[in-house]
């Protein structure tokens, strides 16, 4: 079994999935841009990728464990000059594929199983229910306390909590009704650059900020364009 300890697309993830049906429960739109995310936000956390002028610049090219990170590492070397918002998209494009690996590490660790199955027997939709719930729970515990408990809030949690609120799983995040609305009205002051200065360096303040804007309009002409 690998390290158990999880980075910000695994928990990313564990959240995004309904526990017992082992699917997600939000739109793949949110999914795939929120796990986009995930990996920048996890990148500029390890001190591989800084923001200069809006654009995404390799700081440390050495490879992690994570093929998804090194593929996203890959992609920033061979595109030098590549914006948030053209990175951000050409990984969402990417997330189905990218999200398997971490998937996988999850499964490796003991957390999920893969149930394959298909749709009218052809088209592949394998699910990825919660065989061990303790990770799981541990990170939800930890987010009600930086919430709802008034506990202090270090970087990893900063830009988990941003990208629930950006992929619309806050009411998943936090299930009991009145927790939800509670958080729904707070979360936003929590995860703005204000209120994190003295747990998130400015550099990655910088590198949040432009993610989640990246993210927002990706979103939102996505929306658009498929309705």
């Amino acid at each position: 079994m690998e390290n158990a300890k999880l980075n910000l697309l695994e928990e990313y993830l564990l959240i995004a999935l309904d526990d017992d049906k082992g699917q997600f429960v939000t739109s793949s739109t949110h999914l795939h841009y929120g796990f986009a995310g995930a990996i920048l936000l996890e990148l500029a956390i390890r001190g591989k990728i800084a923001i200069e002028d809006d654009k995404v610049k390799l700081k440390d090219s050495t490879y992690e464990k994570e093929m998804a990170l090194n593929k996203a590492i890959d992609y920033v070397k061979e595109n030098k000059d590549c914006s948030v918002k053209t990175c951000i998209q050409h990984l969402a494009k990417k997330a189905n594929e990218l999200k398997q690996d971490t998937l996988q590490r999850l499964i490796n660790k003991g957390i999920l199983k893969k149930e394959e199955h298909k749709i009218l027997w052809l088209i592949p939709n394998d699910k990825y229910p919660t065989t061990d719930l303790t990770p799981e729970s541990k990170v939800r515990q930890r987010l009600d306390d930086v919430m709802l408990h008034g506990a202090k809030a270090d970087a990893h949690d900063v830009m988990l909590l941003s990208l629930i609120d950006v992929s619309d799983l806050t009411k998943e995040a936090f299930r009991s009704k009145d927790d939800y609305k509670m958080v729904k009205k707070k979360i936003k002051e929590v995860t703005k650059d204000v209120q994190v200065s003295s747990v998130v360096n400015k550099s990655i303040r910088e590198i949040q900020a432009a993610i989640m804007l990246a993210i927002t309009t990706s979103i939102v002409v996505s929306t658009v364009v498929s309705n």
